[in-house]
């Protein structure tokens, strides 16, 4: 049994140590990200792990395995073995979205995992071409309608995805989706001209916001961004809709609890950092850091709502 007293509490701190059982950590960690660099996830997995190595001494490895909703990244960790090695970077696709997206997931959501840490929450954002012909969310909508069937829009992820859904369906218009194994890949066609709009998530896009390569015409969120000031809110074209990507942290199920607690402990840690909030700001990270328990009741209840959310859009699992 590991020893209480271990948990991490600060750099230096020693690590989780039993008697007559090896030390952890005692060789490096790999952190599996659904997505590819560049996005959301990844931008946050590469900053935790910066900071996180030397508390541990030990090495993090970032193990990007993007496509299928994360579900690849997700089964990796799933089957690996239970002895704190092998961390979930999860998401809301990962850990919400995919069991509805997908006909077959190779895990469950719920119980192959043991939650470690809610982490955070950022908000999508609309955006489109620098020379599109509409320089405003109310211009936007008015092209949309009067050019029904004829746009093609990027996804993804489950975030770009129900968040351009959901407006398509409330304006009544219809529009062409052109999947994606991962939102920089949409972002690198919408610049190309193949999609005209997509919704990403702020870390992904903000580069090519800052660059002035595409417009950013509304957030996903009903909060104000401090990154995107005077962005227009969504739901100020359907009423009542406001959606974020949220990410947590989990590990195999059966992983021992003193491993859990010291991950966790080390990683609320760093996010606790002002310095490690100064590099994800920028981002548009936002924290609300939550307990393992937290988690857990996030990750239940996000599973139950895509599943209503992809039957009321109407969406084909793939």
């Amino acid at each position: 049994m590991f020893h209480r007293r271990a948990l991490l509490a600060g750099a230096g701190a020693l690590p989780v140590t039993a008697a007559a059982q090896p030390r952890w950590p005692e060789r490096p960690l790999r952190f599996f990200v659904g997505f590819a660099p560049g996005t959301a996830t990844d931008n946050l997995a590469r900053v935790l792990a910066d900071a996180m190595s030397p508390m541990l001494g030990q090495p993090i490895v970032i193990e990007n395995r993007a496509g299928a909703q994360s579900t690849i990244a997700g089964a990796a960790v799933a089957r690996a073995t239970p002895d704190g090695y092998s961390v979930m970077m999860g998401s809301g696709t990962s850990h919400g979205a995919a069991s509805s997206l997908l006909r077959a997931v190779p895990y469950d959501a719920e119980r192959d995992f043991v939650p470690v840490l809610r982490l955070g929450h950022i908000t999508q954002v609309l955006v489109v071409r620098a020379d599109f012909p509409a320089a405003d969310l109310a211009g936007f909508v008015a092209h949309l309608r009067a050019n029904s069937g004829r746009l093609f829009w990027g996804s993804g992820s489950s975030g770009n995805l129900i968040t351009s859904a959901t407006m398509l369906r409330h304006l009544g218009v219809q529009a062409s989706m052109v999947t994606y194994r991962s939102p920089p890949q949409a972002l690198t066609d919408l610049l190309a001209g193949q999609v005209q709009f997509m919704f990403i998530d702020l870390s992904a896009g903000i580069g090519a916001i800052r660059g002035g390569t595409v417009r950013a015409l509304a957030i996903s969120s009903d909060r104000a961004s401090p990154n995107l000031p005077g962005v227009p809110s969504i739901s100020t074209v359907v009423p009542g809709f406001q959606f974020e990507t949220w990410f947590g942290m989990y590990l195999p199920a059966g992983t021992p609890a003193m491993i859990v607690e010291a991950l966790g402990a080390a990683t609320r840690t760093v996010l606790e950092r002002p310095d490690i909030q100064a590099r994800l700001a920028p981002m548009g990270f936002e924290q609300s850091l939550g307990t393992a328990a937290e988690l857990g009741a996030t990750t239940a209840a996000e599973v139950a709502r895509w599943r209503v959310a992809v039957r009321d859009l109407g969406i084909e699992p793939e």
